[in-house]
């Protein structure tokens, strides 16, 4: 069927067709005014930068320069401005430095305040419980999560000489015996004499030894050690002890001495009242 012989357009389909005449025409126009806009524009913006390329000259033959004299005038122009915008990307590359330097001393002193809270929170558990078996598992989280120790042992002073009881330990491959016995090294220093000892660097990691820690904190009562924390080993990730590292080894050697201390004193005396209550459950129990 040819398109004559088609039946003509609806009435709706003819005013449709019509509007959408109409809004092409308008955006034509649109189009074309705004294209008219940006040619007036772009001859504006020509007779003024030819005004003002005929203002310098004047202004140069004015004072008794050459017509060429523009030229000079408009590259010592080019050059101040050049000068100001390096003045300008100086100071900001100052200002960038100290807002790292800022930002620097931000972090610096936000880690700082999350040791004194972790510090805070450490030193509040341990004297938290009179437990003997809490207070130890807080000295062994204090020494995982805060200081990062991987191997590590808490080691009880015992009255003889050269040898400490295994109290809790962690990390070691094959354990540790129930006492440990030494004659020389960090761990028989820190035993007999008080003294502290930190490895720095730190040996490759290796067999341990148990008389041989890479650190040694005595836990002191007065002058009195009552026990040994010793560090065989650190997370892959540690490289050495840092400053909040010592801050810790102090509130070990200080108050963890004293928990442990108070709640094996309260340990003992709570057996003993057992016993004793039992004995005397037993003396006053009815005769058959």
């Amino acid at each position: 069927m040819s398109r004559v012989d088609q039946d003509p357009p609806a009435e709706g389909e003819r005013d449709d067709l019509m509007a959408r005449g109409e809004e092409l025409r308008n955006m034509f126009s649109r189009a074309r005014a705004f294209t008219e806009e940006l040619l007036r524009e772009n001859e504006r913006l020509r007779f003024r930068v030819a005004g003002l390329a005929r203002e310098l000259e004047l202004r140069a033959a004015a004072q008794g320069e050459k017509p060429g004299g523009a030229d000079r005038v408009l590259r010592a122009r080019v050059a101040e401005l050049e000068k100001e915008r390096d003045d300008l990307l100086g100071r900001f590359r100052q200002v960038e430095e100290m807002n790292r330097t800022f930002a620097a001393r931000y972090e610096e002193i936000e880690t700082q305040n999350n040791q004194l809270a972790n510090l805070y929170v450490a030193s509040y558990q341990l004297h938290a419980t009179l437990s003997f078996a809490e207070v130890v598992d807080t000295v062994k989280e204090i020494l995982i999560n805060l200081i990062g120790a991987e191997a590590f042992a808490l080691f009880w002073a015992e009255e003889r000489p050269g040898v400490v009881r295994t109290e809790a330990s962690q990390g070691m491959e094959r354990g540790l015996p129930e006492h440990v016995r030494f004659k020389a090294g960090p761990l028989a220093r820190a035993t007999e004499e008080g003294e502290s000892y930190y490895a720095d660097p730190l040996p490759d990691p290796g067999r341990l030894d148990p008389a041989h820690p890479i650190a040694c904190i005595p836990l002191k009562i007065g002058q009195r050690v009552i026990g040994v924390v010793a560090i065989y080993r650190l997370l892959s990730q540690k490289v050495r002890f840092t400053p909040l590292d010592f801050e810790l080894f102090t509130l070990l050697a200080g108050h963890a001495a004293t928990a442990l201390f108070s709640s094996k004193l309260y340990q003992k005396s709570e057996q003993k009242l057992s016993n004793l209550q039992g004995f005397l459950d037993m003396l006053t129990a009815p005769s058959p």
